[in-house]
């Protein structure tokens, strides 16, 4: 009977990175980074996103890039609080839909180019055996007469246990297209400058129901009211966006881009949000309004041909976290980054594979993580391969796993400390063509 879904706390899950990236922005937006982990010197149609100053390395005339990954999240809460049901909460995010379309036009010494790009969120997050703080209310109230709960009940002595059902339903999508210019200053040095639109929304719907205490002299119901939730969070941002990229006798390549802090603030839209019997003020108050800031970037990238046909990127991006507005939430954070290194060996002509080392520091401290949202530090392996079936047309296919260190609230009392762990799968294929 005991059956809870996490969804009703996606707000808090949406809002993070999905695979690699900071705590709100994701970095995973081609096949190419899955195989490379490393792209902020890419001169390649990726380089939308990682480096547009870069793209005047391109060829001219349009091209065209797609890609898709599919990422499988292993979610785990231990908790140390005796009257649980279970002691751990294990749960996933599903992401089979993580699109990212680019495009370039090359004309001389300008380039043009767009994408579109899930720049955070994109997944949904569900917890078979629900979560710690939406099961707290009630278990809390193990142990104690039922006398306290209401002096009627007293014929039922003291609470002894507790079950309950629940359904709910989640979808996010922090979607951001992006726009362009970038200019060669010379055959060594070209410029960008570029914004982004981004488009937040959470969707919630779903309802608790059938919540049974179980006592010393029999069963009680009814004490604990259904709840049903619909509510809707909307909100829209804007990223100024600069770039450089440096190149030298075709050997040597650096990157580097700066992105301005994204204001972004999501405003409810609540039908209807019962939640208040569990949690004061409700979860979502209609009109509320809620700090989702997406952190100022600076990302730098060196590439770096160590033989004909062997390649070498490496790469850094820092996440200004301190200086957003998460209502309060960024005081209990450091600015995260993440670095890494990636090599590229070209078998043939058309063939050739890689693979890279990315490792990411989140920022996150003990005070701010909980089971509503945690941040790990991780370790992320990829390899992949792109074949180039002629000119125009290449394909590419990837994939990389992240393991994550282990995580703690850190609560002082014993009884209440959490322990969080992760781990994130990533499946890509992409295609590149050219328009002659």
């Amino acid at each position: 009977m005991r059956q809870i879904s996490g969804a009703l706390f996606a707000v808090l899950f949406f809002s993070s990175s999905v695979f690699a990236g900071g705590i709100v922005t994701n970095t995973n937006q081609s096949a190419e980074f899955i195989r490379m982990l490393n792209r902020n010197a890419s001169m390649e149609m990726d380089g939308v996103y990682y480096n547009p100053a870069g793209l005047l390395q391109q060829d001219e005339g349009f091209q065209l890039y797609l890609s898709n990954q599919v990422i499988l999240q292993q979610r785990e809460v231990i908790t140390h609080y005796p009257n649980f049901n279970f002691p751990s909460f294990s749960g996933e995010t599903t992401v089979p839909f993580y699109p990212n379309v680019y495009l370039l036009y090359k004309t001389g010494e300008l380039a043009f180019s767009a994408g579109l790009t899930p720049i955070g969120g994109g997944g949904s997050a569900e917890y078979p055996e629900g979560l710690p703080s939406f099961e707290f209310p009630v278990a809390s109230l193990v142990g104690i007469p039922a006398s306290v709960i209401n002096p009627a009940l007293a014929p039922y002595g003291n609470i002894t246990g507790y079950s309950m059902d629940a359904s709910f339903t989640g979808s996010s999508i922090y979607l951001g297209g992006q726009v362009n210019v970038g200019y060669a200053v010379s055959e060594e040095i070209a410029v960008s400058a570029g914004a982004r639109f981004v488009s937040a929304r959470n969707t919630y719907e779903g309802s608790l129901e059938n919540v049974i205490l179980s006592a010393t002299n029999g069963s009680i119901s009814g004490v604990i009211p259904n709840i049903e939730v619909d509510a809707v969070q909307t909100g829209v941002g804007y990223t100024g966006i600069l770039g450089i990229n440096f190149t030298t006798l075709d050997i040597l390549n650096i990157g580097i881009r700066y992105e301005t802090l994204t204001k972004l603030e999501v405003e409810n839209d609540t039908e209807k949000d019962d939640t208040g019997a569990l949690l004061d003020g409700g979860m979502f108050p209609d009109g509320a309004k809620t700090g989702a800031d997406i952190p100022a970037t600076l990302a730098m990238g060196v590439g770096y041909q160590l033989h004909p046909q062997l390649r070498l990127q490496a790469g850094l991006t820092y996440f200004f976290n301190e200086d957003v507005d998460w209502d309060g939430r960024q005081a209990l954070v450091d600015n995260g980054s993440e670095y890494g290194v990636g090599l590229e060996y070209r078998v043939t002509n058309t063939f050739l594979m890689s693979g890279g080392i990315l490792r990411t520091l989140s920022g996150a401290t003990n005070a701010s993580q909980s089971d509503l949202k945690y941040d790990l530090d991780a370790l992320s392996l990829g390899i992949g391969a792109r074949y180039s079936l002629n000119a125009e047309l290449a394909l590419t296919a990837a994939l990389s796993h992240t393991s994550y260190e282990d995580g703690t609230n850190g609560a002082s009392n014993e009884i209440f400390k959490e322990e969080y762990q992760k781990s994130s799968t990533v499946y890509t294929i992409g295609l590149q063509y050219a328009i002659r």
